[in-house]
């Protein structure tokens, strides 16, 4: 075992033992009690498992270095005694345990959660004691602050589960203890809120008032937990007028099911709501509310789409766009069209999409449109289209892509698109094109170096259309450079 010199004061000798202890975790010259000090709950837990991953010797010099200096600032103190209830020693950490119920903190309480887990069960009966002691002398800023400790524990495996709920969480939901409760509803934590909202909702007197601020939470599971205490326990008037109000909730799965709980209710306004639930930024609960209208008999949510796009009634058009392009009909066609160039490049994939499926796939002009804005979402959408487009591409609108109107950014999208064909394919287009114009030839030129950089990927050739390939390249029957032509052939040969 090393040998830690020991400086002449009791206090030195204490943050010596601490600093070579967190040497290996904290860069020197770092203050290493501050950094203990301030770790989250999720450091707390990554230190205790590699501290206690280590095999100690029965070696308690950092808690007697403790007892020789009560004076120590408790800061100091404090993280002796966290990193003392983590060693690997099990004497150690339960003496640390029975140190630890006189200095309350939210570093201690963190420890004693933590060996609540312990592997040994002497210790994890200490550490229940512990927390319950400090629970008591805690300020209200140190429990909160260990909680999500508390949280994790019911993940964890050798804690004691009657324990945990019978006297850890039932010692929360006492009347005393409300205002840790009501501060940890606001915790920065999730997973620490949804156990504070599972206690509260079923002991904090204001139960209707809890709701509210639990269906609008941004947590997707509190906001469910909000919402399924509202509809098993709240009065049928409550009722409603939440559920109204979790039509704005954050979680989309929390408005579809408010929506479905009004409709079942039939509450008054029911078609104002389901018409604003066609316009929700979700899709799911777009088409839920589509479903709804068709079932009702009422407007179509498309025409509703179409008439927000044309006269901008609700302030809402671009969710009526993005709605529109999952369901667009041929005659959506023309405005999609008109919008294109009005809107930002976002909105912009969405009339392509809307285009795309309102022609049934991407026809040539979608496609010179579409490569000016280039994008993932853009490319996909031409790839899943490109024998419509590619049907339409002849060896004349091929070559007079350079000069009749795109931009460098579409002809090398199109480079790109042309990749997606056949080889084969690819490669007869090439060789039926004749520029005729300097610009023509240069950009033709491209094109076949483009097909000669994916030539090596496999692509099928039989006897026969390999002879016709090749025979057409040596009489020259073709546009093609000689150098460049030689080229093609070999990769013709080699296929």
């Amino acid at each position: 075992m090393m040998v830690i010199p020991h400086p002449e004061s009791p206090e030195a000798a204490l943050s010596a033992r601490i600093d070579q202890i967190l040497k290996a975790f904290v860069d020197e010259g770092g203050d290493r009690v501050h950094w203990l000090q301030t770790l989250s709950p999720r450091g707390l837990f990554d230190l205790d498992e590699r501290r206690r991953s280590w095999w100690a010797a029965n070696d308690d010099g950092l808690l007697a270095c403790l007892k020789a200096c009560a004076a120590a600032p408790a800061t100091v103190q404090t993280a002796a005694l966290f990193l003392a209830g983590s060693d690997g020693n099990g004497r150690t950490r339960e003496a640390a345990l029975q140190m630890m119920r006189s200095v309350p903190s939210h570093l201690t309480l963190s420890c004693a959660l933590l060996r609540c887990n312990d592997w040994v069960a002497e210790v994890r009966a200490a550490a229940q004691d512990c927390v319950m002691s400090l629970l008591g002398q805690c300020a209200v800023q140190h429990v909160l602050a260990a909680w999500p400790v508390a949280v994790r524990l019911r993940h964890s495996q050798r804690v004691d589960r009657a324990w945990l709920e019978g006297t850890l969480f039932a010692w929360l939901s006492s009347p005393s203890n409300r205002i840790v409760l009501e501060g940890l509803l606001g915790h920065p934590d999730a997973r620490t809120r949804l156990m504070a909202y599972a206690v509260a909702l079923h002991s904090h007197p204001d139960r209707a008032a809890l709701r509210v601020h639990a269906i609008l939470d941004s947590d997707p599971h509190i906001s469910h937990l909000a919402l399924a205490d509202l509809l098993h326990h709240g009065e049928p008037a409550d009722v409603e007028a939440k559920c109204a109000l979790a039509l704005s909730a954050p979680a989309s799965g929390v408005r579809s099911a408010a929506l479905r709980a009004l409709v079942e209710r039939e509450v008054a306004g029911l078609d104002a709501h389901i018409e604003t639930a066609a316009f929700d930024r979700s899709r799911g609960v777009r088409r839920l509310a589509m479903w709804l209208l068709q079932q009702r008999q009422a407007t179509p949510a498309i025409a509703l789409w179409r008439d927000e796009l044309k006269h901008r009634r609700r302030a809402r058009w671009r969710e009526a766009l993005e709605a529109l392009a999952d369901h667009a009909e041929a005659e959506d066609m023309p405005a999609l069209r008109a919008l294109l160039p009005q809107v930002s490049a976002r909105h912009q994939r969405n009339c392509l999409r809307g285009w795309v499926r309102a022609e049934g796939g991407a026809r040539l002009a979608l496609l010179r449109e579409a490569l000016e804005k280039p994008g993932r979402t853009v490319n996909a959408l031409l790839a899943s289209a490109t024998m419509l487009w590619a049907a339409e591409l002849d060896p004349l609108r091929l070559l007079a892509f350079c000069h009749d109107g795109p931009s460098p950014v579409a002809q090398a999208g199109l480079l790109g698109q042309l990749t997606r064909l056949p080889l084969w394919q690819h490669l007869d287009l090439l060789l039926d094109a004749v520029p005729q114009r300097e610009d023509e030839r240069a950009w033709h030129l491209r094109l076949v170096h483009g097909w000669l950089r994916v030539s090596g990927q496999y692509s099928p050739l039989g006897a026969a259309r390999r002879q016709a390939l090749l025979s057409r390249l040596e009489e020259g029957r073709h546009a093609l450079p000689q150098s460049v032509a030689a080229q093609v052939r070999a990769a013709v040969h080699h296929a």
